[in-house]
């Protein structure tokens, strides 16, 4: 009963610790929980695009846990600071290691119950209003879901007690391997860091966070942009962590050193201030800066993608049903054609056909492009795919009548804008960009973006290909239009890569994107908890260590006016270096994210500024607002 009356007394002391923990636990355990339980769900699996949307599930439920992992290790080493002298007043009052362990585990049992219970209880509810967005963002209205999914509520429950097993006994061998002075004295320690390493440290910081900007800058669209994309933001990791934790004290002491801006009563205390906030908050503050920038790429990746669905089903097939072949439809075919969407009750409108080179890979050098060959002769250099078709053919397509003389000829290259003279299959042309080609389509299906150039003639010695494009008006829903689709494309025994319908094409990018949007949101709700949770507890110990800077200040002779602008000032500033840091990372990261958006067939630059703006702009906010209330726990503290 001892033990269970001072865990409940602790908790009623650390209430404004404990309460915002708890309530980030739950949550965490609610958004597991969840994950896990639409995993599972077999109506999802039985779907079309189901295989695709909980493979990408499980990725996703793994980033979740990881998430978690570092979240509760984080929480729970600023719970062991702000306990720790209770456990070593314990220790010197008589309690033996053995008392001690118990205190710990019941800590820990406590925690582990209200998290679960409030976790569970929340996911079960939830999980219904997020299966319902799902099935919106997926527009499928036929998902059944049970009440409650008992593999994933085990497989929850497993998972946390596991978690919480390890920081119970990480917190039983710190208590086995410190003295009852140090646990006194552990709260108010503070770290210095000196010596030439520290310098390079920063150095390396700035010179990482250089290259990953480097790196986001000059991506090409190519097969390695991805693998690139990862690399910087391996080292955009790297370089905020040194340049919060190193490179913020090597300028502060810079500055320190000019003796002329040093020694000025508003410097002297801001520099010194911050210097100080700095080498105690460097990691936590790179910390939060890392997890805003991650909710800014994950969103706006996963919304971009999911606007963009009906223009990037457009890029594959511009009309209706797009068919590659090395002829016009037989007679035959066309008589399958006519019968098939007869049985369907479809009709067939805007029937063309128009014959182009077969698209051939490549990249460029310079103002040239080098010709690959065939997609199989691809390498990491690949960047481009292109596709001549004729003035004649062009003016028919497009009723957009063109005189093209010499070497001239016109261009249309989605992604990036080509002018001027060109070598294109060793040939000099002098072209003219067009923006836009109603006709243009991906035959490959490939990462390529297709590049059609409009010439007089075709050039000679390249294979030639046969577009035959077609749309349908069909009295139905989305599942009949791909039903009609499957069947004529079965009918015609054309293969995936001849046969592009819009409808299909529309519902596999639907399931893929809606899903990633899905899980994108959940990610950034749990980012989210975790900057929220690490904001709050940095504002905590900012008020215990600015109660003993307002009396050092006082006493070197600051009224309390100077010394409470001078602190708030301070702490403002610390907390909106990881704000700023964030943005200037998204900043850079957004010409990577276009080149990777170019791979997947989406080209409106407009839409992807709309989104990245709205969305920054909406989170920045969102700071400002957990900001302002974490603040009034500061200010509780201070005025005490």
């Amino acid at each position: 009963m001892l033990f269970i009356r001072l865990i409940n007394s602790s908790f009623k002391r650390n209430l404004r610790t404990y309460s915002p923990y708890l309530l980030a636990t739950c949550m965490l355990v609610a958004i597991n929980y969840i994950f896990t339980a639409i995993a599972a769900n077999h109506s999802l699996k039985a779907l079309s695009t189901g295989k695709v949307t909980t493979a990408m599930m499980k990725p996703g439920a793994a980033f979740i846990l990881m998430v978690t992992a570092a979240f509760l290790l984080y929480v729970n080493h600023f719970l062991w600071q702000q306990r720790s002298r209770e456990i070593g007043l314990y220790s010197m009052l008589g309690m033996t290691s053995r008392n001690l362990d118990l205190l710990t585990v019941l800590e820990k049992a406590y925690l582990l119950f209200f998290s679960l219970v409030g976790g569970l209880i929340g996911g079960i509810i939830f999980e219904k209003l997020a299966f319902l967005g799902l099935g919106r963002l997926l527009q499928v209205q036929h998902l059944r879901q049970s009440w409650i999914s008992s593999g994933a509520l085990l497989q929850t429950v497993m998972i946390f007690v596991a978690f919480f097993v390890v920081l119970m006994l990480v917190d039983l061998l710190k208590i086995h391997h410190l003295k009852p002075t140090d646990l006194w004295n552990s709260a108010t320690a503070t770290h210095k860091h000196h010596g030439p390493l520290f310098t390079i440290a920063g150095l390396i910081g700035l010179v990482t966070l250089a290259g990953a900007y480097y790196i986001t800058l000059t991506t090409k669209p190519k097969i390695t942009a991805i693998n690139h994309f990862f690399l910087a933001v391996i080292l955009v990791v790297i370089g905020t962590y040194l340049i919060f934790i190193a490179g913020s004290v090597i300028l502060l002491n810079w500055l320190k050193k000019r003796r002329n801006f040093y020694y000025q009563p508003r410097h002297f205390i801001a520099v010194s201030g911050m210097r100080q906030r700095m080498e105690q908050n460097g990691a936590d503050l790179a910390t939060i800066c890392l997890l805003c920038s991650s909710v800014l790429v994950i969103l706006f990746t996963a919304v971009t993608l999911y606007c963009g669905i009906s223009s990037t089903a457009r890029s594959y097939t511009p009309k209706d049903i797009t068919i590659v072949n090395n002829q016009p439809l037989t007679k035959h075919q066309g008589q399958v054609l006519k019968d098939t969407a007869r049985q369907h009750h479809a009709t067939v409108t805007d029937l063309t056909h128009y014959e182009a080179t077969a698209p051939q890979v490549g990249y460029w050098r310079g103002h040239s492009f080098v010709n690959q060959g065939t997609i199989d002769n691809m390498t990491t250099a690949t960047s481009n795919s292109m596709i001549f078709v004729t003035a004649k053919t062009y003016q028919r397509l497009t009723h957009h009548h063109t005189v093209l003389k010499g070497n001239q000829a016109l261009i249309y290259a989605p992604g990036k804008k080509h002018t001027g003279r060109l070598v294109v299959g060793g040939k000099s042309y002098r072209v003219t960009a067009l923006k836009k080609l109603n006709f243009a389509f991906n035959p490959d299906h490939a990462i390529f973006s297709p590049i059609f150039m409009v010439v007089n003639k075709l050039p000679k010695g390249m294979p030639t290909m046969t577009v035959t494009t077609l749309n349908y008006h069909l009295n139905g829903n989305a599942k009949k239009r791909i039903a009609f689709e499957t069947a004529l494309q079965q009918k015609l025994h054309l293969s995936s890569l001849q046969f592009s319908g819009y409808a299909t094409i529309f519902s596999l990018l639907n399931g893929l994107y809606g899903g990633l949007v899905f899980i994108g949101i959940l990610i950034s709700i749990a980012l989210g908890i975790t900057t929220t949770i690490v904001i709050y507890f940095k504002q905590i110990s900012e008020g215990y260590a600015d109660k003993q800077r307002f009396t050092t200040m006082q006493e070197v002779g600051l009224s309390e006016r100077e010394t409470t602008k001078s602190i708030h000032s301070q702490v403002l500033m610390v907390f909106m270096l990881p704000i700023i840091g964030a943005i200037i990372n998204f900043a850079f990261a957004f010409p990577a994210i276009k080149q990777i958006m170019t791979q997947l067939n989406f080209y409106s630059l407009t839409l992807m500024v709309a989104i990245a703006v709205i969305i920054t702009v909406a989170l920045l906010l969102l700071y400002l607002v957990i900001y302002g209330l974490t603040t009034r726990t500061y200010h509780q503290i201070i005025d005490k």
